[in-house]
């Protein structure tokens, strides 16, 4: 995979350590191990210092970046996000799985994180719906909401509108439970590899058998629905 051209200015490049200092805040659980297993995967390939140090550009964090914002914000395995990178190498319009085209600025776009009240007043939730929703652990209760919590909670205001409480999805969210263990028992011999290369093929593998059990699940229910209804 070819990489973004850089610019050669190595009295601006940054160590290791430097990267996650600049990264940590929107990206919490980034460790020096998962910057190299980038690296391993040819994803972003730092500069070495005379001293065989890896030092790395303004356009190097750039791209850590876009890979970390790919994973968190769509779920995306690697092997897919190095298929946006080599487009965006390219100089082509990269597009996401499905066909929705998607720009670097949008990738790099920081995630919003809301309080109670605005995650409220964004999806038109009531302050019973949202504590329902916390209750039945469809929503995880937290100072800030993410973008995850608002697409849930919107879906939620439109279920109450049809009747449809929190209290009436506690089978769907234990099922949602049964599938992540068997998720799960599927990436176990990658869990338990010491190397940063099978961690991170378990969370790979993980986010590819979610979104084929969505797909069933999702195919499974119309075909019921439709059924239902003759």
């Amino acid at each position: 995979m070819a990489a973004v051209p850089l610019r050669k200015d190595s009295a601006n490049n940054l160590s290791i350590g430097q990267v996650l200092a600049k990264l940590s805040i929107e990206f919490p659980e980034l460790s020096s191990s998962k910057i190299r297993f980038l690296e391993d995967q040819g994803l972003v390939l730092p500069e070495r210092s005379a001293s065989g140090y890896r030092t790395y550009t303004a356009l190097h964090v750039e791209r850590i970046r876009i890979v970390l914002s790919l994973q968190r914000d769509h779920f995306l395995p690697l092997r897919v996000i190095g298929e946006i990178l080599s487009d965006i190498d390219a100089g082509k319009n990269p597009v996401l799985p499905g066909g929705a085209p998607v720009s670097v600025e949008s990738i790099l776009s920081v995630e919003v994180r809301y309080t109670r009240s605005e995650l409220l007043a964004k999806t038109g939730a009531t302050a019973s719906l949202l504590s329902d929703a916390i209750s039945t652990r469809l929503i995880v209760a937290a100072d800030l909401y993410t973008e995850d919590a608002v697409k849930t909670l919107s879906a939620l205001v439109g279920l109450h509108k049809a009747g449809i409480e929190p209290r009436h999805l506690q089978q769907l969210r234990a099922q949602a439970e049964k599938d992540a263990a068997i998720v799960h028992t599927a990436v176990l011999p990658y869990v338990k590899s010491a190397s940063r290369v099978g961690k991170q093929k378990a969370v790979d593998i993980a986010r590819d058998m979610s979104a084929h059990l969505e797909q069933i699940r999702s195919s499974v229910l119309m075909r019921a629905v439709e059924e239902s209804i003759g």
